[in-house]
């Protein structure tokens, strides 16, 4: 009987002990639920969950989160009794929306009207930009918007004022004809800078072409496409004026899409090169071909076919014609050389690292021939580089001398700067006893920085001997990327400073200014 009570005692202890067991686990179980509140999608829900972070409770309650969602606390953090969840939605949108580009208005200054008249030369017109935001919702509710993206739909047409100037300065006697850009228009002046007169009245010179024939008499300039917006319409078209009778109408070469041309030395003919018009900056892609026409825009004549050039052949190449007509010389991006017309060969006369300009324009050295066609001056790049320098980027440009036979490579002035464009003078000269010609060229005041720097104007011999300063000579600023052209005699320049011509006498050094409506540009003089 004793050992059945032990064996039934046992059997009952076991039992008790397993109740006891699932007791604590049940208890256990309860102990670790966790009541906690949820706030979403503008609801507030109270759960118990047993579940250890806050992700982990929001997937057992089914809550899906978008990417820019966010939750408070972070879905790592661990859940905790009394706990409240706040869910943000998230989302981002984009919205368009019209906006008016106001037109601004510009004061330009006319020699050809009397002292204080005013006349409105254009009406300015609104334009009108698509702007895209990126908009950012927090529970449907706005709470960022930034501009995304910007695209002109129609582009403000400026209001133009001209206001006269005339009769301000003194009238300067010149010889031969001046021409030059004032505003847009072509302008001239022969006999003297009080007989100024304009040749355009249109307003929409480009700059990319004007060319004075030797004699004085054409000018050649191109002219902006009437709608720069109309992808099918040209760059520009070629146009030629008469300077002798008064009212001469500009005349149409019919040739399109003009980046160079250049009178013939005897003013028969005239050389071009092409462009087509492509999207983005800077609009344009060299053809990289040469054409020569007569006079009249007739009879043109393909030199070089199309191609895409060398490096930056997009740009295009920059021509000059020899005095004696037979070549041209030729510079690109990485080097100068001769193109032969009668066998359509090149020669290179120098080679150069191709300037890194970090933007949508490329540096091509500016040419001039000697006026007996056996050297041409120019500027070439980082020739003579650091070797710690990377060639591309090196700031230093030296003007040089090239002859055509290739025999003499000399480089005259070092570290004279990227816009130096060195200028050879017409032989001969009215000054007594003066036969030898000369060069004219610009120094950088801070050759480093060569392409923000201003400029002093220096004459040298043509070995580079006797370099003279010219201007400036009175604590006057420097000229920006000197513009100037010889007469045809070699005794005066025409200087562009700040905007107005200046003649500038080599004999004595006097400066007279020619033009005084602050937007003269591209001087030219013929006899």
């Amino acid at each position: 009987m004793i050992g059945y009570g032990k064996r039934a005692w046992s059997a009952k202890g076991a039992w008790s002990l397993v109740v006891l067991l699932l007791t604590l686990v049940v208890l256990g179980g309860c102990a670790g639920a966790k009541r906690i509140s949820i706030e979403v999608d503008g609801a507030r829900r109270v759960v118990e969950t047993e579940q250890d972070t806050v992700r982990e409770a929001l997937e057992q309650e089914g809550i899906v989160l978008g990417v820019l969602d966010r939750t408070d606390p972070p879905l790592w953090d661990p859940v905790t009794d009394e706990m409240t969840i706040v869910v943000t939605r998230v989302r981002e949108e984009t919205e368009t929306e019209r906006k008016v580009l106001s037109y601004s208005r510009q004061v330009l200054r006319d020699e050809a009207l009397d002292e204080g008249e005013a006349r409105l030369m254009q009406l300015g017109v609104n334009g009108e930009e698509e702007v895209t935001y990126l908009v950012t919702y927090e529970n449907d509710v706005e709470v960022n918007r930034i501009p995304s993206a910007r695209r002109v739909v129609q582009a403000p047409v400026d209001e133009i004022v001209v206001i006269g100037v005339s009769g301000s300065l003194p009238s300067v006697p010149i010889s031969g004809t001046i021409a030059y850009v004032s505003n847009g228009n072509a302008w001239m002046m022969r006999g003297g800078s009080g007989g100024k007169r304009p040749l355009t009245f249109s307003g929409d010179l480009d700059q990319r072409v004007f060319a004075l024939s030797p004699d004085g008499t054409e000018l050649a300039f191109t002219r902006k496409a009437e709608s720069e917006e109309d992808e099918e319409a040209p760059l520009n078209t070629l146009w030629v004026v008469g300077t002798v009778l008064v009212d001469d109408e500009p005349r149409s070469l019919g040739i399109e899409g003009v980046r160079y041309a250049q009178w013939s030395p005897d003013g028969t003919r005239i050389a071009y090169s092409t462009v087509e018009k492509s999207g983005g900056r800077p609009g344009w892609r060299a053809n990289n071909d040469l054409w020569i026409a007569s006079a009249d825009g007739r009879g043109q004549a393909e030199v070089l076919s199309t191609s895409s050039g060398g490096i930056y052949g997009w740009w295009g190449s920059t021509f000059s014609w020899s005095p004696d007509g037979r070549v041209f010389a030729y510079s690109d991006a990485d080097e100068i050389g001769l193109l032969d017309l009668s066998t359509g060969e090149t020669q290179i006369l120098l080679e150069f690292p191709a300037y890194l300009t970090y933007g949508d324009w490329v540096w091509v050295p500016s040419l001039s021939w000697s006026p007996d066609g056996r050297f041409v001056a120019c500027t070439a790049h980082a020739t003579s580089a650091a070797e710690s320098e990377v060639a591309a980027e090196s700031p230093v440009f030296d003007v040089w001398v090239l002859s055509i036979d290739g025999q003499v490579k000399a480089r005259l002035v070092d570290e004279a700067g990227m816009w130096a464009s060195p200028a050879w003078s017409p032989i001969y000269s009215r000054s007594e006893n003066q036969q030898a010609s000369h060069i004219v060229y610009g120094l950088a005041q801070n050759p480093l920085d060569s392409q923000a720097s201003r400029y002093g104007l220096y004459l040298m011999d043509r070995d580079g001997s006797n370099a003279t300063k010219l201007f400036p000579l009175h604590g006057e600023e420097g000229l920006e990327a000197p513009q100037l052209v010889w007469s045809p005699w070699a005794d005066e320049l025409v200087v562009v400073r700040d905007g107005n011509l200046y003649l500038l006498s080599l004999a004595s050094g006097a400066l007279r200014q020619l033009t005084a409506d602050a937007g003269s540009t591209e001087p030219q003089w013929g006899r």
